[in-house]
């Protein structure tokens, strides 16, 4: 196999495409010097679909496919790995110094770090578990069982879900840069800070794709681990963000265009 095939340089290369496409949200913050909180709720309720709708049908729907012979027992490592997931992100919000837009308390570990370092930490734990997902989608399509198995857990999955992910990352990397330039900073350091808080995302990416490529048994576990990463994340962060500036019904329609959207490229794809 060499080196461009192998899983782990794709999952990197995914990796770092969706920390460039967080760079290009970040330097829309050259546009204009401010954003409404509308259309920031809007972004975030978007965001926040493309991931669950990712979580779904580029890692739980295959995980689902692996664990089909074990028939009325395919749960198991399902759920498994969900809650294995959703106990990581949870394990790192509480040791993680971070602050989100609109709150004023700091979570994780106590810490004299400023607002705007917390605010990129909080991003920057946001994209660990999409640098995780790309990579558990990589080392999935490169397991030599996916033939045999028959599943749909194959590089085309893999590519929505690199897809997916960087549609998402482009607003997210708006919203952190537009909250730092609320916040004071210069359109520079916004967009630095802004950039700099997508670069968990290709560190992910390789443990990813290293761990879903030991052994094949462990496939569904690693599918369901990171979308439950990714679930926690939207549900413990992006919706409660986007509605807490009375922009719910917005944010809630922008979340299912954003599952629609990738529907959409599944099937164009696909």
């Amino acid at each position: 196999m060499d080196i461009v095939s192998h899983p782990v340089f794709q999952a990197l290369v995914a990796g770092l495409l969706s920390w460039l496409s967080v760079s290009l949200g970040a330097a829309l913050i050259f546009t204009r010097r401010e954003f409404s909180r509308r259309a920031m709720d809007c972004l975030l309720g978007g965001a926040g679909g493309m991931m669950l709708a990712a979580a779904f049908f580029g890692l739980l729907q295959p995980a689902l496919e692996l664990a089909a012979h074990l028939e009325r027992l395919a749960f198991l490592p399902i759920v498994a790995g969900l809650l294995l997931g959703a106990a990581f992100l949870w394990c790192l919000d509480r040791v993680l110094p971070h602050i989100h837009m609109l709150q004023d308390t700091t979570e994780g570990l106590s810490t004299s770090w400023r607002r705007s370092i917390l605010l990129v930490t909080a991003m920057a734990l946001h994209h660990i578990p999409e640098g995780l997902a790309i990579g558990v989608g990589y080392g999935a399509a490169g397991a030599e069982s996916m033939a045999a198995l028959g599943t749909g857990a194959g590089l085309t999955t893999a590519l929505v879900l690199t897809f997916s992910i960087m549609l998402q990352n482009v607003p997210e990397g708006l919203v952190v840069s537009a909250a730092l330039r609320s916040e004071g900073f210069s359109a520079r350091k916004s967009c630095f800070y802004g950039v700099l808080s997508g670069a968990t995302a290709p560190l992910g990416a390789v443990p990813g794709a290293l761990a879903a490529g030991i052994t094949a048994g462990l496939l569904p576990v690693a599918l369901s681990f990171a979308a439950g990463a990714m679930i926690y994340v939207v549900v413990e962060e992006v919706v409660p963000e986007a509605n807490a500036s009375g922009n719910g019904n917005l944010a809630t329609v922008s979340c299912i265009a954003g599952v629609c959207l990738v529907i959409m490229l599944s099937a164009l794809v696909g």
